[in-house]
């Protein structure tokens, strides 16, 4: 089950060729004593095993929604119907909804793309993850070009900004695919 918990711009509709974008999980929010939670779930076209529950439509008070006490009631009746619930939110540093979504999930993962991701935003999973802002956090890195690798591992981090071209002046050939990460 992929729930679409990022409501301010739900995706999951396009991700997952989903035709009914005035059902969801927002809605339920808004008014759990009158929805039927899963009648708003939706079997994926991709694998008839994995089920959506879309974002529904954009509320006016996305914040307000997911902090009220009828999200922690949403994932528990997906719990009693489901093996995994994901909870597809918006991206940690826009906005405060995913730090509110975080207190009904067990893990957190933070997706980041090589060649995409900045490096600034490690600096950010390192402070979520040491103020345990978001539980268990773990990354996962997409998007690898096996192709950039060098002696044994892949230092991918792309053109940012200042890292760009590190060492060149010197004459040491670092920069862009050569492995220059910070250390403490």
């Amino acid at each position: 089950m992929i729930v679409g918990l990022d409501i301010r711009k739900p995706g999951l509709n396009k991700a997952f060729l989903l035709s009914h974008k005035e059902q969801g999980i927002s809605q339920f929010l808004a008014d759990p004593e009158h929805t039927d939670l899963m009648s708003l779930v939706q079997v994926s076209t991709i694998n008839p095993h994995l089920y959506i529950l879309p974002g529904g439509p954009i509320p006016p008070n996305p914040t307000e929604l997911v902090a009220r006490d009828s999200l922690p009631q949403a994932i528990g009746i997906l719990k009693e119907h489901f093996d995994y619930v994901i909870l597809d939110t918006a991206p940690i540093g826009m906005v405060t909804d995913t730090q509110l979504i975080a207190r009904v999930a067990h893990v957190s993962i933070y997706v980041c793309r090589a060649d995409y991701t900045h490096k600034a935003d490690y600096t950010l999973i390192n402070e979520l993850s040491e103020q345990k802002k978001l539980p268990n956090l773990c990354t996962v890195i997409n998007g690898l070009d096996m192709k950039k690798k060098k002696y044994g591992y892949y230092y991918g981090y792309g053109k940012y900004g200042k890292y760009y071209g590190y060492g060149k002046k010197y004459g040491y050939g670092y920069g862009y695919g050569a492995g220059n990460v910070n250390k403490k």
